[in-house]
């Protein structure tokens, strides 16, 4: 691959699929699988929305770490972990990551207009207004985690109305607190693979701030995270191999890296960071599970 497509690529992070694509993935599976299992969609549907929003998060991925490395370019030199990005190191300039990220917003903008009106209103307001404005964050507050769970828990609304036609606010605030939480977790361990740069370049961080009381901090979200999806389980009407998958096991596989994790690591840091894909794919297979045995149910 020649230099200046490799360099584009890794700007996207693209490079290293599906980590962190992923996680910009699971709102969105979260919110479309709870939704289908809410009108019970035929599951050739569920495949197929599945892979639409797959692609979706992906792109929105990228297009955030184009926006990311644009912003943080100076902060990106300081730091040991990222000062050979793209941008930073001089690989793809300002003009060409601008035009990359012209591309990619497009593209996410014409996937959203096929999910109809409203989803595509919501789309329009959400990541610019959200996903748009998270690198800054970290320049004012020491809660830039909480902010990307935020700010990713948009594409729940997205993804339910987008489905169901409606506003379901229990369904909605519930699925979107728990990703909220999920994602906020998983990225303050991320975040601490950079604490000693951070405190260095003056980069402000959850993993910074909380310090030795990381634990207990992370173990809330933890709880959170189980409350609001054991809540939307009841409010949806879901079955026990949602509780059992989706809920209980995630929840204690989190619950393990939080306790187990060196935090002054970076190396273990990026582990479990990685592993967190695996809970959240738990919550996605629950919920696939659970919408399987409802059909045949309603079939019989």
């Amino acid at each position: 691959m020649p230099s200046k497509a490799r360099s584009l690529l890794e700007l996207t992070r693209l490079h290293w699929f599906p980590v962190g694509c992923d996680f910009m993935f699971w709102p969105f599976a979260w919110g479309s699988l709870a939704a289908s299992y809410h009108v019970a969609l035929p599951m050739k549907e569920v495949v197929t929305n599945t892979l639409f929003y797959a692609l979706l998060g992906t792109l929105v991925h990228s297009a955030g770490c184009v926006i990311n490395d644009m912003l943080d370019r100076e902060f990106d030199r300081k730091v040991e972990r990222s000062k050979n990005r793209p941008i930073a190191s001089g690989a793809v300039t300002m003009l060409e990551a601008s035009v990359l990220l012209t591309v990619l917003v497009a593209a996410i903008f014409y996937m959203f207009s096929t999910a109809g009106p409203t989803a595509l209103l919501l789309g329009l307001v959400g990541l610019p207004a959200c996903g748009g404005t998270y690198p800054l964050m970290k320049r004012w507050m020491y809660w830039p985690s909480l902010y990307l769970g935020f700010a990713a828990s948009w594409a729940v609304p997205f993804t339910w109305v987008a489905i169901t036609g409606e506003f379901d606010w229990g369904m909605i605030l519930n699925v979107g607190v728990a990703s909220c939480c999920w994602t906020c977790l998983y990225d303050t361990i991320y975040a601490c693979q950079d604490k000693k740069d951070d405190e260095k370049a003056g980069v402000k961080s959850m993993a910074v701030r909380l310090g030795d009381g990381i634990r207990p901090a992370l173990s809330v979200f933890d709880a959170t995270f189980f409350a609001c999806l054991l809540w939307a389980g009841y409010l949806n009407g879901q079955h026990l191999p949602f509780y059992v998958m989706s809920v209980i096991a995630p929840f204690l596989l989190c619950l393990w890296h939080i306790w187990s994790f060196d935090h002054n690591d970076p190396r273990d840091s990026w582990k479990k960071f990685t592993a967190g894909r695996h809970g959240a794919a738990l919550v996605c297979a629950g919920l696939v599970v659970d919408h399987y045995c409802n059909l045949v149910s309603l079939a019989i």
